[in-house]
């Protein structure tokens, strides 16, 4: 009887501290995906210059919509991320809105494996000498309009001086994402425009964003082209192409949530964050 009540005390001391742990701690989830500046943003980063959110915590996702429905259902409070992405976002999945201040600014550029300075050489060319039909790509996403999925070509080791592989998160719409077995994007159909161009074979590999930069040079991947901001960090893994997109990240709330709504300035965010702590 007595070893019955000292469990039942045990249980209970053991039930209490849980409770009182989770009532103190007052961190603030904000959703990001897994590997990205919005990671950075959140946590603090001194190479980037940024201070981080304090009281806040960066919960990882394979993707933007996979937040913003984590964000619905009250697991985290906020979303932030690539703004095209959330405009995109917004489009589609209702009961969210985008507060429109620049959080970061940001160059989008191509991870090129740093054994092949010629194809870095034929992809700056390309974006030099076709920026008007890269920025028409470019538009054209932003419209939503005349979108036609792309097919990846077969992988072949013995056609590798034939073949441009591109490493992709294809779940970072407008970017690159997948319709049925294609792929589509503001990214996948630049790199289309690029082997066309230099005369090769299109062949696109699909992984988490994590594993893009770092698959670079392996395996016969030759780029990484996944909505990547350039970063002295990133530099040291790959050759970055010159930019072709300009970025930002941006805050992700509930279409109810009128927090923000006066913001001008990402200063006035951040004021309006830290009196939610």
């Amino acid at each position: 009887m007595k070893r019955i009540i000292s469990l039942i005390l045990v249980l209970l001391m053991a039930t209490s501290l849980f409770v009182l742990t989770a009532c103190g701690d007052k961190t603030i989830k904000i959703g990001v995906q897994i590997g990205s500046i919005a990671e950075n943003y959140v946590n603090g980063d001194s190479a980037l210059d940024f201070e981080g959110l304090d009281g806040y915590e960066a919960v990882g996702y394979a993707n933007g919509g996979l937040a913003v429905n984590d964000m619905k259902n009250g697991t985290v409070k906020y979303v932030i991320t690539d703004k095209a992405s959330a405009t995109q976002l917004q489009n589609t999945i209702p009961g969210i809105k985008v507060i429109g201040i620049e959080l970061t600014e940001e160059e989008y550029a191509f991870g090129v494996d740093e054994a092949q300075p010629e194809l870095l050489g034929g992809i700056n060319k390309v974006l030099e000498e076709k920026n008007d039909e890269v920025k028409a790509i470019i538009d054209k996403y932003a419209k939503g309009e005349d979108i036609v999925p792309i097919a990846s070509a077969k992988k072949d080791p013995t056609k590798a001086d034939k073949q441009l592989v591109v490493a992709t998160t294809a779940s970072f719409s407008p970017f690159e994402y997948t319709v049925d077995d294609k792929f589509a994007g503001i990214d996948i159909e630049i790199m289309k425009l690029v082997a066309d161009t230099l005369g090769l074979e299109l062949v696109i590999e699909n992984m988490s964003f994590e594993n893009v930069l770092a698959s670079v040079g392996k395996d016969y991947v030759d780029v990484a082209a996944a909505g990547i901001s350039v970063t002295d960090e990133r530099k040291g893994m790959v050759d970055f192409s010159t930019s072709y997109y300009e970025s930002s990240q941006v805050l992700v709330v509930l279409d109810s949530d009128k927090t923000f709504d006066e913001c001008r300035t990402e200063k006035e965010i951040i004021e309006k964050l830290e009196k939610l702590k």
